[in-house]
């Protein structure tokens, strides 16, 4: 059977200039998640640092851009996040999102806690990648 958790909500605005990965990673901190997953995020960023698929290295893209969606996974250890973003065009490009993006108006973020559950990332034999593992806590009674 699959491993079912109760979860509990965590909702955060981001102001100009903040990085939204600095800000997850700092709310996992405070929380002291061991399971995270992104609900829902939207806003705009002026600097964007992405890892495209199958490249070895970021893009560092400026301007004035939409996010049209941020998912993923955190854990103590780590994170696995995907963001898209669309320029003023409409033309929309994603992939890994990376250190160092900034906000430029806002960013409206939600995290689900998953209770219970604990994430961290092993070796995959199938993918050749280090992926996700999920645990259920052990109880502590």
């Amino acid at each position: 059977m699959l491993p079912l958790s109760p979860g509990r909500f965590a909702a955060i605005r981001l102001t100009p200039g903040e990085d939204p990965l600095t800000a997850l990673r700092a709310l996992q901190r405070q929380t002291g998640a061991q399971a995270m997953a992104l609900v829902t995020c939207v806003g705009s960023l002026t600097r964007a640092v992405i890892r495209h698929a199958d490249q070895p290295d970021s893009t560092s893209y400026q301007g004035h851009f939409e996010i049209t969606s941020l998912v993923g996974t955190i854990d103590p250890a780590g994170q696995h996040l995907h963001l898209t973003i669309a320029d003023s065009k409409g033309r929309a490009f994603g992939g890994h999102l990376l250190p160092g993006s900034q906000v430029y108006t806002t960013a409206e973020i939600v995290v689900v806690i998953l209770e219970g559950l604990t994430f961290n990332r092993a070796p995959c034999p199938l993918s050749g990648c280090t992926e996700l593992v999920v645990h259920k806590t052990p109880d502590k009674g």
